[in-house]
């Protein structure tokens, strides 16, 4: 009687996630997550940080915790240990690369045909700038999405609703009154125009390419600064997708003001485009019910 060796051959899958602050439990937060921050293992072993699941015939059975290719262990909880195996979107990320014959840029007078919202009871909104669709990474918009949202208040998060994209309207109104504002002198008609700068988006595996000045932010996956704040949108309930994310450190210059800080310590932030304190500004967008989200996240 001849004896046998039998091996079984296991079924292994990879997934890999942009980020850290995730438990994948099924639960809303998570599936967020999966929806918006999945990425190739090549991007995964570039970038700063970013999680690998390693799936065994359909089960989730080790994690790794991974940072420009150093791997460590990543502990999994009770409710993650056994998930069911479930695949993930693969995000590009694009640079937003300074570029003389962009499409896209930030910046610039307000075009006549795009209406700004206006309100007399709270600091005005700025005109951040303009993301072309005909530009690679922002070709699944439905039109040219004019960038604009009050950037001078003590935001949390601004839905506005672009049905008539010249013409958006914001849907959190009374979110929106209760605000306040650091800067005492903004009124309502105060003006902040900023220099103009053209874009592009150039395809890269890693975020930011070393933080170089020429790069005003990137696409393909949100790098929280805080934790991930994914929105759902108000109307349709839907995750929203990812435009973009822009930097405070894109040098772009206030190009003329009316307005007058209300103490010397606040004039460094109205002299160029500023998220809240250095902060980055982040852009999301469903196409679906053309309402778009603007958050902002600092250290």
């Amino acid at each position: 009687m001849g004896i046998f060796n039998t091996f079984v051959k296991k079924n292994i899958k990879h997934v890999y996630f942009a980020g850290w602050e995730v438990e994948f439990n099924n639960d809303e937060r998570s599936q967020k997550f999966i929806e918006t921050q999945g990425i190739d293992k090549k991007t995964a072993y570039s970038i700063f940080s970013a999680i690998e699941l390693e799936f065994e015939d359909g089960k989730l059975v080790r994690a790794f915790d991974m940072d420009e290719g150093d791997k460590q262990s990543r502990e999994l909880t009770e409710k993650e240990l056994g998930q069911p195996f479930f695949d993930a979107p693969v995000h590009s990320i694009f640079n937003l690369e300074e570029s003389s014959d962009g499409k896209s840029y930030l910046g610039g007078e307000t075009p006549k045909e795009f209406n700004i919202p206006k309100f007399d009871f709270i600091a005005p909104f700025q005109y951040i700038g303009k993301v072309s669709k005909s530009d690679e990474p922002f070709q699944w918009l439905p039109f040219d999405l004019h960038l604009t949202a009050p950037l001078f208040l003590e935001l949390d998060k601004i839905f506005l609703d672009y049905t008539d994209p010249m013409n958006p309207r914001v849907l959190d109104l009374e979110e929106l009154e209760k605000t306040e504002s650091p800067f005492g002198n903004l009124k309502s008609d105060s003006e902040i125009v900023f220099q103009k700068k053209y874009f592009r988006g150039r395809k890269s595996n890693y975020i930011g390419d070393d933080m170089e000045e020429s790069v005003m932010g990137h696409t393909g996956v949100p790098s929280w600064i805080q934790f991930p704040d994914i929105p759902s949108c108000p109307k349709t309930k839907k995750t929203m997708k990812f435009v973009m994310q822009l930097r405070s450190t894109t040098g772009i210059q206030t190009e003329r003001s009316n307005v007058v800080p209300s103490n010397d310590g606040l004039q460094h932030y109205l002299e160029k485009l500023n998220f809240a304190a250095d902060g980055d500004l982040f852009v999301f967008f469903e196409p679906e019910s053309k309402v778009a989200c603007f958050l902002i996240q600092n250290t």
